[in-house]
């Protein structure tokens, strides 16, 4: 005798699962908006030097890896949202939760540990190398920086929860017979 199929995920493991969904994208909109309007000008000696995001390899990538997490948060929302609302799940949806948050979770640690990186660097290396009338720009713009590495961290985090929470599924989906 075959043993019985398992049950479906309760309603709590859903709602959690669809308010940490929500989470990612939030943090990846905001992280999306902060390093795309980060801007700085710099007046050394009398000139004026505009600064901006796409300067800094890092941040452009912080910034590409921020864009696809949000595609894929938005994709993975309308699908919970609809397998939420109507009870059904896709067989092939538990290996592409499975494969999908465990690439976009590393994808987002590595941007943000890139925009920690270079924000620490850059600013150390501006502040000891040029002599500046004020450091306020300097430091709103690599504020902004560590900002969205720590929005983007925090996006890392809830997707890393929700890839539990998909390798936890995966191995206990039902098996489709042939």
């Amino acid at each position: 005798m075959a043993p019985p199929p398992p049950s479906p995920p309760s309603v709590l493991l859903r709602t959690v699962q669809l308010l940490l969904r929500v989470l990612t994208a939030a943090f990846l909109v905001i992280t999306v908006v902060l390093v795309s309007t980060n801007s700085v000008t710099l007046e050394i000696r009398g000139t004026s030097i505009k600064w901006r995001f796409q300067d800094v390899y890092a941040y452009r990538y912080m910034l590409s890896a921020a864009v696809i997490g949000l595609a894929y948060a938005v994709v993975q929302l309308f699908l919970t949202i609809s397998q939420f609302a109507t009870g059904i799940t896709h067989p092939l949806s538990y290996l592409f939760n499975f494969y999908g948050d465990k690439i976009i979770s590393y994808l987002l640690a590595t941007g943000s540990a890139a925009g920690f990186g270079v924000s620490k660097d850059l600013k150390d290396t501006f502040l000891a190398l040029i002599e500046f009338d004020t450091t306020d720009p300097v430091d709103k713009f690599f504020s902004k920086g560590y900002a969205s590495a720590s929005l983007l961290l925090f996006a890392f985090v809830s997707l890393a929860v929700l890839s539990v929470f998909s390798s936890y599924a995966l191995s206990k989906r039902p098996i489709q017979a042939s």
